[in-house]
Protein backbone atom coordinates (compact mmCIF):
# COMPACT_ATOMS: atom_id res chain seq x y z
CA UNK A 1 0.00 0.00 0.00
CA UNK A 2 1.56 3.18 -1.28
CA UNK A 3 2.34 6.12 1.56
CA UNK A 4 -0.83 8.59 0.88
CA UNK A 5 -3.25 5.59 0.61
CA UNK A 6 -1.62 4.40 4.18
CA UNK A 7 -2.37 7.68 5.83
CA UNK A 8 -5.99 7.81 4.12
CA UNK A 9 -6.81 4.69 5.63
CA UNK A 10 -5.79 6.17 8.83
CA UNK A 11 -7.92 9.37 8.14
CA UNK A 12 -11.51 6.54 7.53
CA UNK A 13 -10.45 5.15 10.30
CA UNK A 14 -10.37 7.93 12.52
CA UNK A 15 -13.52 9.53 11.39
CA UNK A 16 -15.39 5.89 11.89
CA UNK A 17 -16.56 5.90 15.48
CA UNK A 18 -17.30 2.39 15.23
CA UNK A 19 -13.78 1.72 14.84
CA UNK A 20 -12.00 1.45 18.87
CA UNK A 21 -9.15 4.21 19.37
CA UNK A 22 -6.35 0.86 20.55
CA UNK A 23 -7.16 -0.62 16.95
CA UNK A 24 -6.28 2.45 15.21
CA UNK A 25 -3.26 3.10 17.37
CA UNK A 26 -2.10 -0.64 16.42
CA UNK A 27 -2.16 -0.04 13.05
CA UNK A 28 -0.22 3.51 12.52
CA UNK A 29 2.09 1.87 15.10
CA UNK A 30 2.51 -1.31 12.78
CA UNK A 31 2.07 0.01 9.18
CA UNK A 32 2.68 3.23 9.38
CA UNK A 33 5.92 4.25 10.99
CA UNK A 34 7.78 5.19 7.72
CA UNK A 35 5.53 7.76 6.39
CA UNK A 36 4.99 11.74 7.42
CA UNK A 37 1.52 12.21 8.58
CA UNK A 38 -0.12 15.89 7.93
CA UNK A 39 -0.60 18.29 10.73
CA UNK A 40 -4.67 17.81 10.75
CA UNK A 41 -3.93 14.01 10.57
CA UNK A 42 -1.56 14.32 13.58
CA UNK A 43 -4.85 16.46 14.90
CA UNK A 44 -7.12 14.18 14.53
CA UNK A 45 -5.03 11.23 16.28
CA UNK A 46 -4.37 13.34 19.09
CA UNK A 47 -8.16 13.94 19.63
CA UNK A 48 -8.29 10.18 19.81
CA UNK A 49 -5.07 9.22 21.66
CA UNK A 50 -6.90 12.01 24.20
CA UNK A 51 -10.39 10.89 24.53
CA UNK A 52 -11.52 13.96 23.47
CA UNK A 53 -14.68 14.11 20.96
CA UNK A 54 -15.78 18.22 20.36
CA UNK A 55 -19.12 18.67 21.01
CA UNK A 56 -20.04 22.57 20.36
CA UNK A 57 -23.00 22.36 22.62
CA UNK A 58 -20.83 21.03 26.04
CA UNK A 59 -17.87 23.01 26.55
CA UNK A 60 -16.89 20.23 29.01
CA UNK A 61 -15.95 18.08 25.83
CA UNK A 62 -13.39 20.20 25.20
CA UNK A 63 -10.80 19.06 27.79
CA UNK A 64 -7.72 16.62 27.97
CA UNK A 65 -5.31 15.46 30.30
CA UNK A 66 -1.55 16.45 29.76
CA UNK A 67 0.33 13.74 27.43
CA UNK A 68 3.14 13.71 27.03
CA UNK A 69 5.36 14.10 23.71
CA UNK A 70 7.35 10.95 24.62
CA UNK A 71 4.21 9.22 24.86
CA UNK A 72 2.90 10.30 20.94
CA UNK A 73 6.26 9.81 20.01
CA UNK A 74 5.95 5.86 20.54
CA UNK A 75 2.67 5.95 18.44
CA UNK A 76 3.91 7.87 15.50
CA UNK A 77 7.56 9.58 15.18
CA UNK A 78 5.52 12.99 13.80
CA UNK A 79 4.47 13.84 16.91
CA UNK A 80 7.92 15.37 17.77
CA UNK A 81 9.02 18.00 15.72
CA UNK A 82 11.80 20.77 15.98
CA UNK A 83 9.65 23.44 15.37
CA UNK A 84 7.24 23.95 18.19
CA UNK A 85 4.89 20.61 17.31
CA UNK A 86 3.12 22.29 13.98
CA UNK A 87 0.24 19.77 14.53
CA UNK A 88 -0.51 21.64 17.86
CA UNK A 89 -0.10 25.26 17.01
CA UNK A 90 -2.77 27.78 18.41
CA UNK A 91 -3.06 29.96 15.93
CA UNK A 92 -4.33 27.81 12.46
CA UNK A 93 -3.67 24.25 12.48
CA UNK A 94 -6.50 21.03 12.75
CA UNK A 95 -6.71 21.32 16.76
CA UNK A 96 -6.13 25.19 17.33
CA UNK A 97 -9.24 26.39 15.41
CA UNK A 98 -11.28 23.82 18.09
CA UNK A 99 -9.44 24.55 21.98
CA UNK A 100 -7.77 26.22 23.43
CA UNK A 101 -3.85 24.34 23.13
CA UNK A 102 -1.03 24.51 26.36
CA UNK A 103 2.41 23.03 25.22
CA UNK A 104 4.45 22.73 28.23
CA UNK A 105 8.27 23.46 27.68
CA UNK A 106 11.45 22.17 29.47
CA UNK A 107 14.68 23.43 27.71
CA UNK A 108 12.75 25.12 24.77
CA UNK A 109 11.19 21.91 23.72
CA UNK A 110 7.58 20.85 24.29
CA UNK A 111 7.17 18.14 25.83
CA UNK A 112 3.41 18.03 26.78
CA UNK A 113 0.18 18.49 25.16
CA UNK A 114 -2.92 19.61 26.75
CA UNK A 115 -6.34 20.36 25.64
CA UNK A 116 -8.08 23.51 28.08
CA UNK A 117 -11.07 24.37 26.70
CA UNK A 118 -12.90 25.62 23.60
CA UNK A 119 -11.19 27.97 20.90
CA UNK A 120 -14.13 29.96 21.01
CA UNK A 121 -12.26 33.41 22.04
CA UNK A 122 -12.14 36.70 18.99
CA UNK A 123 -13.06 40.46 18.65
CA UNK A 124 -16.11 41.49 20.86
CA UNK A 125 -19.22 41.91 19.30
CA UNK A 126 -22.66 43.34 20.16
CA UNK A 127 -23.71 42.05 23.81
CA UNK A 128 -27.78 42.11 22.74
CA UNK A 129 -29.81 39.48 23.08
CA UNK A 130 -32.29 38.03 21.37
CA UNK A 131 -36.12 39.22 22.80
CA UNK A 132 -37.56 35.67 23.07
CA UNK A 133 -34.60 34.55 25.04
CA UNK A 134 -34.71 37.50 27.44
CA UNK A 135 -38.54 37.01 27.92
CA UNK A 136 -37.70 33.15 28.78
CA UNK A 137 -35.12 33.86 30.96
CA UNK A 138 -36.41 36.70 33.13
CA UNK A 139 -39.35 34.90 33.96
CA UNK A 140 -36.93 32.42 35.83
CA UNK A 141 -35.85 32.27 39.41
CA UNK A 142 -32.03 33.09 40.27
CA UNK A 143 -29.83 30.24 39.39
CA UNK A 144 -28.13 31.02 42.72
CA UNK A 145 -29.77 32.59 45.04
CA UNK A 146 -33.70 31.12 44.04
CA UNK A 147 -35.41 35.14 44.54
CA UNK A 148 -37.70 35.75 41.21
CA UNK A 149 -37.30 39.70 41.31
CA UNK A 150 -34.75 41.68 39.41
CA UNK A 151 -33.97 38.80 37.53
CA UNK A 152 -31.37 39.48 34.86
CA UNK A 153 -30.37 37.60 32.05
CA UNK A 154 -26.75 36.73 32.54
CA UNK A 155 -24.22 35.71 29.09
CA UNK A 156 -22.95 32.39 30.73
CA UNK A 157 -19.40 33.25 29.12
CA UNK A 158 -18.29 36.03 31.42
CA UNK A 159 -15.63 37.38 28.84
CA UNK A 160 -18.29 38.27 26.56
CA UNK A 161 -16.26 36.62 23.44
CA UNK A 162 -18.02 33.20 22.89
CA UNK A 163 -19.23 34.23 19.24
CA UNK A 164 -22.40 31.96 19.52
CA UNK A 165 -23.39 34.02 22.04
CA UNK A 166 -22.94 37.26 20.89
CA UNK A 167 -24.66 36.79 17.29
CA UNK A 168 -27.93 36.89 17.67
CA UNK A 169 -28.88 35.00 15.13
CA UNK A 170 -27.20 31.92 16.41
CA UNK A 171 -27.75 32.45 20.44
CA UNK A 172 -28.90 29.81 22.14
CA UNK A 173 -31.24 29.22 25.34
CA UNK A 174 -28.34 27.37 26.59
CA UNK A 175 -26.10 30.31 26.55
CA UNK A 176 -27.41 32.63 29.17
CA UNK A 177 -28.88 32.19 33.11
CA UNK A 178 -30.86 33.92 35.33
CA UNK A 179 -29.66 35.58 37.88
CA UNK A 180 -30.76 37.94 40.48
CA UNK A 181 -28.99 41.66 40.16
CA UNK A 182 -27.24 40.75 43.43
CA UNK A 183 -25.64 38.11 41.85
CA UNK A 184 -24.74 39.21 38.56
CA UNK A 185 -23.41 42.44 40.20
CA UNK A 186 -21.12 40.11 42.22
CA UNK A 187 -20.36 37.62 39.17
CA UNK A 188 -19.55 40.31 36.98
CA UNK A 189 -16.82 42.32 39.44
CA UNK A 190 -14.98 38.30 39.48
CA UNK A 191 -14.92 37.97 35.81
CA UNK A 192 -13.29 41.42 35.62
CA UNK A 193 -10.71 40.74 38.18
CA UNK A 194 -10.33 37.14 36.40
CA UNK A 195 -9.80 38.89 33.05
CA UNK A 196 -6.86 41.46 35.00
CA UNK A 197 -5.29 38.50 36.45
CA UNK A 198 -5.59 36.52 33.89
CA UNK A 199 -6.65 33.71 37.42
CA UNK A 200 -10.01 32.06 36.69
CA UNK A 201 -12.04 32.15 40.25
CA UNK A 202 -11.27 29.57 42.95
CA UNK A 203 -14.71 28.19 44.07
CA UNK A 204 -13.08 26.51 46.97
CA UNK A 205 -13.30 30.07 48.75
CA UNK A 206 -17.10 29.10 48.94
CA UNK A 207 -16.80 26.19 51.09
CA UNK A 208 -16.77 23.64 47.63
CA UNK A 209 -14.07 20.86 47.81
CA UNK A 210 -12.92 21.45 44.00
CA UNK A 211 -11.68 25.27 42.55
CA UNK A 212 -12.73 24.18 39.03
CA UNK A 213 -14.83 21.09 37.60
CA UNK A 214 -12.84 21.02 34.72
CA UNK A 215 -9.68 22.99 33.92
CA UNK A 216 -7.61 25.25 36.54
CA UNK A 217 -7.15 28.74 37.41
CA UNK A 218 -4.66 29.18 34.75
CA UNK A 219 -7.45 28.23 32.32
CA UNK A 220 -8.98 30.76 29.60
CA UNK A 221 -12.15 29.92 28.84
CA UNK A 222 -14.95 30.27 30.79
CA UNK A 223 -16.08 27.02 31.20
CA UNK A 224 -15.25 24.14 34.40
CA UNK A 225 -15.47 27.47 36.66
CA UNK A 226 -18.42 28.63 39.06
CA UNK A 227 -19.64 31.22 37.62
CA UNK A 228 -20.00 30.06 34.49
CA UNK A 229 -23.13 27.86 35.46
CA UNK A 230 -23.59 28.04 39.01
CA UNK A 231 -26.41 25.08 38.75
CA UNK A 232 -24.20 23.20 36.19
CA UNK A 233 -21.05 23.07 38.54
CA UNK A 234 -23.08 22.52 41.42
CA UNK A 235 -24.47 19.22 39.93
CA UNK A 236 -21.28 17.77 39.17
CA UNK A 237 -19.66 18.53 42.57
CA UNK A 238 -22.17 16.80 44.93
CA UNK A 239 -22.19 13.90 42.01
CA UNK A 240 -20.95 11.45 44.20
CA UNK A 241 -22.51 12.49 47.50
CA UNK A 242 -24.45 9.74 49.57
CA UNK A 243 -26.77 11.01 52.89
CA UNK A 244 -25.73 8.90 55.50
CA UNK A 245 -28.23 9.69 58.34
Amino acid sequence: MARDEKEQKVLQMLNDKNIATDDIIRYVKGECRDITFAPTTLGMLFERVAGVEYDEDDPLSCFSAEIPISTLENIHPNFRSTNGCQWARSDNSYLGKKYIIKRQQKGGRVYSIKLDGANNKSIKRNRGIRKDILDTITKQRCAILDVGTQIECDHKDGHYDVLTNQNKETQKLSDFQPLSKAANNAKRSHCIACINSGKRYDATRLGYSQGFIVGDEDTASCQGCYWYDPQYFNKIISKEYKKEK
